[in-house]
């Protein structure tokens, strides 16, 4: 499964195999490819901050 996205519709994807499979926990691998250093780190900073607390409000609910 490949997650590709603005935070909120990582969170989506994120929550969508708790929907249907009541899914508790996610691994993720990241790969650099071709992108600079300084976006990468921007992306994972993203993912880290932005995603999360929208997790935890719909998993709240």
């Amino acid at each position: 499964m490949v997650f590709v996205g603005s935070p909120n519709e990582i969170a989506d994807h994120l929550l969508n195999p708790h929907g249907l499979l009541g899914h508790t926990g996610q691994i993720l691998q990241t790969d650099v490819g071709g992108m600079p250093q300084r976006d990468f780190l921007h992306a994972i900073e993203l993912l880290g901050t932005e995603a999360p607390p929208r997790i935890r409000v719909e998993l709240d609910t």
